[in-house]
């Protein structure tokens, strides 16, 4: 089978995305109510006032969860997509997964620097994953960089015998 023929949609990408990061952003977001009194600092944000404090504090925890979650999000990427399953909870849900140019699982050095290479595609306003949306092999900067596409599941490489 050729790759380019079994292309994941960017729609299938985009809801794939979707429901990994909801479901990270909920853990971290539950693990700051429950243990580093998250919710106090809401509370607190408020009923400010016009007091300045709380509302630099929760911005400040906020932006914290956020970027927990996004370093979460990477880590998991790269054990999940390197493992058998070639993909997140969102993309096996959404019948989707990552491979590399030859059409194979990625192994976890390759999965590690494409992980790291979605720090680049989102750091300029997002244009590397904005950049799917245009590309004729649907790939963002970070698969560009590290030669992966995302297909669909049930894209076996060819085999040669």
């Amino acid at each position: 089978m050729e790759i380019r023929q079994n292309l994941a949609s960017n729609s299938n990408r985009f809801f794939a995305y979707f429901i990994d990061i909801v479901m990270i952003c909920l853990i971290v977001f539950i693990i700051f109510l429950l243990f580093f009194d998250f919710d106090q600092t809401a509370k607190e944000y408020f009923d400010r006032g016009s007091n300045i404090a709380p509302r630099i504090k929760f911005l400040k925890e906020r932006n914290l969860i956020r970027d927990i979650s996004i370093l979460v999000w990477i880590v998991y990427c790269v054990f999940m997509e390197s493992s058998e399953k070639q993909g997140t909870i969102g993309k096996s849900m959404m019948g989707i997964k990552v491979v590399d140019e030859n059409g194979n699982r990625m192994e976890l050095s390759k999965s590690l620097q494409r992980n790291l290479s979605k720090i680049l595609s989102y750091a300029i306003v997002s244009l590397g994953f904005i950049w799917i949306l245009f590309d004729k092999n649907k790939q963002g900067w970070h698969d560009k960089i590290n030669q992966t596409f995302v297909v669909n599941k049930n894209f076996e490489p060819d085999q040669l015998i």
